[in-house]
């Protein structure tokens, strides 16, 4: 599995899975919601990268732990920024730019650095190499 690969199925599945949900909060009148909500707004978005990640991920053949440890590192990413947030170290206008833009790729980089033979082994080798 490639990281490129993985980036952009993330990234475009947490384009559309946030179009469908920030359009149904808009539906419902909270257009608003990284002044109204900022911290669900990084919860939201670290949820709709992880989850098109871990899918595909899944569908490639990958194991658990390490769809699990790709996924779960989106999420400590927005939580940190949540975090952040609120000890007044990152302003809100921050939040997006730097979830989407600094951290998701480069923690999901760290990982597969981790278990670099994994992601370097032939796609019908994952499930083989997943426990190690």
């Amino acid at each position: 599995m490639h990281f490129f690969q993985m980036c952009m199925v993330m990234c475009a599945g947490a384009v559309a899975l946030s179009l469908l949900f920030f359009g149904a909060a808009g539906l419902l009148g909270y257009t608003d919601l990284d002044q109204r909500a900022p911290e669900l707004m990084v919860l939201v978005i670290a949820i709709t990268l992880s989850l098109p990640m871990a899918v595909w991920m899944r569908f490639m053949g990958m194991a658990w732990r390490p769809t699990l440890e790709m996924s779960g590192s989106t999420m400590i990413a927005g939580l940190l920024l949540i975090v952040a947030y609120w000890l007044g170290l990152v302003g809100n206008s921050n939040l997006m730019p730097l979830q989407t833009g600094l951290l998701a790729c480069p923690l999901m980089l760290a990982v597969m650095l981790f278990r670099f033979r994994l992601y370097s082994s032939v796609h019908t080798h994952h499930k083989a190499h997943a426990a190690s």
